[in-house]
């Protein structure tokens, strides 16, 4: 349950924050798209409702532990916990927003997507506040985690609301044009804040494979690049087909890059709800090794052995299907078949990530 909340939580940002940065852009620049305010209210009601899903388990199981009230425990997060301060916050922010969303007055002023999208803004920060990273390390966590979700959320935010809200094919060259480019900003962004919240949360990246947030990590960048792919062909290789062919429509392409996002999302789910194994030795003394781990790696294991990353046979031959199954992606985009896209791009990540795991020793 906590993973579909955490998961949703992160759809609900990027419609968002997508349908608020395309409401700042001339309608010259981007394709007519319309996301109804109901889908908006409901994104923005949601926000403190999935957010609080992970401070009801954590007062749950504290209520039980110390034998106090719910309401006590409750009580005590929201005051003297950040990531219960943040949620009150998050809550404050998300009634502004519906505000600004339900007020005519308000929803007709042709600033409004500014106000909105700066209090957007603070909803994120106040999200990377209550993060694992801040807790480790205020300022750099905070800044860091902050910077990671919102290049994520820039980039799919647009990708999703171009994609799934377009109503036409109007002014693509032109909404490419200065897409591309964000885009590019943003996933630079996202990896190198990704990278940097990795020095101070998983030291050990290999040997934390081990561990359910090794793998979910694992997985997510393993998504990741067939989404790169996507984000290659859709930025530079859609001007050469829509020139070949004028009746060529990137939004189905959007919308299969969107699917795979939205697995990247899941994984990131995943990892926003499991605690960072800053020693994996330590942590395998208080949980039990990924079942994903013990199914693939089959090899005896101690939990003070040392891993690391290993080039073998059957690694590289994962490795070499996964480039080949990336190539196949671009094949498809050139002979306008999205589903085959999505499938060779889906079966990359997981040749990619059996690579990884059959290169652990």
């Amino acid at each position: 349950m906590i993973y579909i909340s955490e998961g949703l939580l992160y759809i609900c940002f990027a419609i968002l924050t997508g349908t608020l940065l395309l409401r700042l852009i001339p309608e010259r620049l981007r394709p007519s798209v319309h996301v109804p305010d109901g889908v908006l209210l409901a994104c923005v009601a949601a926000i403190p409702v999935l957010s609080f899903v992970p401070l009801h388990n954590l007062a749950m199981l504290f209520s039980t532990q110390f034998e106090i009230s719910y309401g006590e425990m409750m009580r005590s997060i929201l005051i003297d916990v950040n990531s219960g301060k943040a949620w009150v916050w998050t809550v404050v922010g998300s009634a502004g927003l519906i505000v600004l969303l339900v007020v005519k007055s308000f929803r007709k002023d042709r600033h409004m997507p500014k106000i909105a999208l700066f209090v957007t803004l603070l909803l994120i920060v106040w999200l990377g506040y209550a993060s694992h990273a801040s807790s480790l390390s205020p300022t750099k966590g905070l800044i860091i985690h902050t910077a990671h979700f919102l290049g994520f959320t820039v980039w799919i935010g647009i990708l999703f609301v171009a994609g799934w809200f377009a109503k036409d094919d109007r002014n693509w060259p032109a909404f490419l044009g200065w897409f591309s480019p964000v885009a590019i900003g943003a996933v630079i962004l996202t990896l190198a804040a990704g990278f940097t919240l990795m020095t101070f949360t998983t030291q050990d990246y290999v040997k934390s494979w081990i561990l359910p947030y090794g793998q979910a990590l694992l997985l997510k960048h393993a998504l990741i690049l067939p989404l790169l792919v996507f984000a290659f062909t859709n930025g530079f290789l859609y001007r050469k087909m829509s020139l070949n062919n004028e009746s060529f429509s990137p939004r189905v392409w959007l919308k299969a890059e969107g699917v795979v996002a939205l697995l990247v999302l899941a994984a990131t789910a995943v990892l926003g709800q499991q605690a960072p194994p800053h020693n994996v030795q330590e942590t395998l003394q208080m949980e039990s090794p990924s079942p994903l781990f013990t199914r693939i790696f089959q090899a005896p294991y101690s939990p003070d052995m040392d891993f690391t990353f290993n080039w073998t046979g059957s690694g590289l031959l994962l490795f070499a299907a996964a480039l080949i199954m990336l190539g196949g992606i671009i094949a498809m985009y050139r002979a306008r078949r999205p589903v085959f896209a999505l499938a060779m791009g889906i079966f990359a990540a997981v040749f990619a990530y059996l690579g990884a795991m059959f290169s652990m020793a």
